[in-house]
């Protein structure tokens, strides 16, 4: 019962030291969010992505679709990503929008994602510029029909549509930032104040006193700044009427 009771009131001092201090909980939240939103909006590169999606036909007969034909695509997701974001496209595409990068820098700017239950590929650009990337998405496209049809042996790939120019960009997410800094900067101000109030052994009042230490006070001897330069003012008033005597 007593570990109980130490336990309960530990927890309550904590609460009440941590609301004595909430300003500094508030101020490291609003600090961490002005400086995110301040680094997103002026520091970062706003992103844009364009999109552009085909539709992969991969069967053997004109006998119709069936699950299989699906759950084959699917599984080939994978090897699409691979082919796409190769050289044998990357090359080609910066050739053709004569862009200055690398294959591999290129190859970072496109995503491919596989529609569930489906065989249509979704080709995503992200890129600083907007109308470049909806040039880069739909080139890449165009490349990457031959070779899914030369390598690959697919029997045809229809464009399902193209690509356009992005009107929003797509990151940074400056909302969003901004809110999980503010969540950051408040838990660690708090993980903060609780170290602190852990580390602190420092007695303070009568009643910590006798918790801790099971003693009872007699007196409390007062010492504070106020104090000490009240009798400064007299000593000095008492040395000024002693010269003037």
């Amino acid at each position: 019962m007593d570990k109980q009771t130490v336990a309960e009131i530990n927890l309550i001092d904590l609460l009440f030291y941590i609301k004595k201090r909430l300003w500094i909980v508030l101020v490291s939240g609003a600090v961490c969010a002005l400086a995110t939103l301040l680094v997103n909006a002026f520091v970062l590169t706003p992103q844009y992505t364009a999109s552009t999606r085909i539709y992969v036909l991969n069967r053997a007969s004109d006998a119709g679709i069936d699950y299989s034909d699906i759950q084959s695509s699917a599984q080939l997701a994978q090897d699409f990503e691979v082919l796409i974001t190769g050289r044998n496209v990357t090359s080609q595409v910066i050739r053709q929008l004569s862009l200055d990068m690398t294959d591999g820098q290129l190859a970072d700017k496109i995503t491919i994602n596989g529609v569930t239950d489906s065989r249509i590929l979704q080709i995503d650009v992200m890129d600083s510029d907007a109308k470049r990337a909806a040039d880069i998405a739909n080139c890449v496209r165009e490349v990457a029909k031959e070779q899914l049809v030369n390598i690959m042996e697919i029997d045809t790939v229809n464009v399902v549509y193209e690509a356009e120019q992005p009107v929003n960009p797509s990151a940074p997410h400056t909302k969003r930032n901004t809110i999980l800094a503010l969540m950051l900067g408040v838990c660690i101000s708090c993980l903060a104040l609780i170290v602190l109030f852990i580390v602190d052994d420092s007695v303070k009042t009568e009643e910590e006193i006798e918790r801790y230490l099971n003693l009872s006070t007699v007196g409390v001897i007062p010492h504070s700044n106020s104090i000490l330069k009240a009798n400064q003012t007299r000593s000095k008033k008492r040395q000024v009427r002693g010269k003037k005597a």
